[in-house]
């Protein structure tokens, strides 16, 4: 089976052209949110985990200029769409091609006046990844988190959850936090305050149960390793299955998927 890591990095090598319409253009008002509550400052330093294409990471770079912004994804395509959208707004951006844990672990102590990880929670051991941030964060310093909550897309999920069911198999616990607070938790234990918490709800609406099996694929919000255990022949009829289950939801404007996220900033004393 292909190793999880790598199945993300696939994934996101394969949509980055696509990932800002399909997911991205969504994101802003909370994104907006969490940039504008940072304390972002020419010549200060700092590092986005996960940064993806970088629409966010070069909002902060040219808000520190001529300070430096390190942009780290296991996405080498992300990295490359991140780099041409800091060059088009005049702008050099540093990247490194590495999984958040492990840059988390090679950082040096103190030395960084931001940190941000931005919708990658789902991709990393973050009950472990998150009390570290402090290590590497300079007094003063804030991180800043934002990240699905397991309370997101509960009309996809149950009727994953019936399926399974109905197939005895076992069900994939959702790999991201409950709440806010579970968040600011974490960050307390690395020694840092929180400074702001919030929820985001949005809902998206879509024409069909198949434009929804298909957004959640193409977008990356479905990547689990698990579903490469199954040949195509399987499951592209369970995909299909699923697809039809979700018309169940339909209402007079299409079928929703609905989406709470967690905003947290906390900082170093």
């Amino acid at each position: 089976m292909q190793h999880a890591s790598q199945l993300v990095r696939s994934v996101y090598d394969r949509i980055a052209e696509r990932y800002d319409d399909r997911w991205g253009r969504h994101m802003r008002p909370p994104q907006d949110r969490l940039t504008a509550g940072l304390g972002l400052v020419p010549g200060a330093r700092c590092v986005d985990l996960g940064c993806g294409t970088g629409s966010e990471t070069v909002e902060m770079l040219r808000q520190v200029a001529p300070g430096e912004v390190i942009g780290v994804d296991c996405s080498e395509e992300m990295l490359r769409s991140a780099r041409t959208r800091a060059a088009a707004a005049g702008l050099k951006l540093s990247t490194r091609c590495a999984e958040a844990e492990s840059f988390l672990g090679s950082a040096e102590a103190s030395s960084f006046d931001i940190v941000t990880l931005r919708f990658c929670l789902a991709y990393l051991d973050w009950r472990s990844a998150l009390p570290r941030l402090g290590r590497i964060l300079r007094p003063g310093g804030r991180a800043g988190i934002l990240t699905n909550l397991s309370s997101s897309t509960p009309q996809a999920y149950a009727i994953y959850c019936r399926m399974t069911d109905e197939l005895d198999l076992g069900r994939v616990k959702l790999p991201v936090p409950d709440s806010a607070g579970q968040v600011s938790e974490l960050l307390q234990r690395g020694g840092l305050c929180s400074v702001e918490t919030w929820t985001h709800r949005f809902r998206l609406w879509f024409g069909s149960g198949a434009q929804v099996a298909g957004w959640l694929q193409e977008s990356g919000f479905v990547t689990h390793a698990a579903l490469r255990e199954f040949p195509p022949e399987v499951l592209q009829p369970l995909c299909d299955e699923f697809a039809a289950r979700l018309e169940v939801y339909r209402e007079p404007e299409g079928i929703p998927l609905d989406f709470e996220l967690a905003g947290v900033i906390a900082a170093r004393p």
